[in-house]
């Protein structure tokens, strides 16, 4: 895969190569590559060929799992070393704070949704829970009612379990706001092998871009 960076669309001043030209340059955002390894058990993967149903993927799973997590805690709470600032740290509305009753939860959520109604942000809106935060949500009920369901009704939208982030996230699922840039897709290397394992990795490179910054609420988790 060639593709090595992305055009911004902005320019910075640059000495001219000759009088009267003006000269400028074009601001680019590299592409960033994960890569994560993991080693499987060449017996194991023999056994596949003999038609074992039961194989021990763990390996792969876990890898996966960094990988996904990586590139999702990238894109949401930022990669300062790759260019990329994050949907959180772009928003300029002040985080809100999760309480630590869950029950108060729909009242942060309702702010969060009034910021961005007043800053002209439409909808439908998405609500992005960390692990403990999403769970807590949906284990709990006022006065017999799911919180989740509250939620729900509230945004109008998708609650998403997002157990790479910290706290929560509400923002804008109307689209063109955030750009999400694959120079190649998530796929498996190889590395080298051996009489027993096989050294293998996933690996992509992407880069984000915010477009709109203003389209996204940052809620911080509760206390422990």
């Amino acid at each position: 895969v060639t593709l090595a960076a992305i055009g911004t669309g902005h320019l910075t001043g640059a000495e001219p190569p000759a009088a009267r030209v003006s000269a400028h340059l074009r601001q680019v955002q590299p592409l960033a590559e994960l890569r994560v390894p993991f080693t499987l058990n060449r017996q194991h993967i023999d056994d596949v060929e003999r038609g074992a149903r039961d194989p021990d993927w763990q390996p792969i799973k876990d890898a996966a799992r960094t990988i996904a997590f990586a590139e999702d805690r990238a894109i949401v709470e930022g990669w300062p070393a790759a260019g990329i600032t994050g949907i959180k740290p772009a928003s300029p509305s002040p985080p809100l704070a999760l309480s630590g009753d869950v029950r108060a939860y729909p009242q942060a959520v309702g702010r969060a949704l009034a910021s961005l109604r007043l800053g002209g942000v439409g909808g439908p809106y998405s609500l992005l829970l960390s692990a403990d935060t999403y769970t807590a949500v949906n284990q709990t009920s006022d006065h017999g009612y799911p919180i989740r369901h509250h939620l729900a009704r509230m945004i109008d939208g998708d609650i998403i379990w997002a157990p790479a982030i910290d706290g929560a996230l509400l923002m804008s699922a109307r689209g063109g706001d955030y750009e999400l840039h694959l120079g190649q897709d998530l796929s498996i290397g190889y590395t080298t092998h051996d009489t027993n394992s096989v050294e293998l990795y996933f690996t992509e490179s992407f880069t984000f871009l915010v477009a709109t910054a203003e389209a996204a609420v940052p809620l911080t988790a509760p206390p422990d």
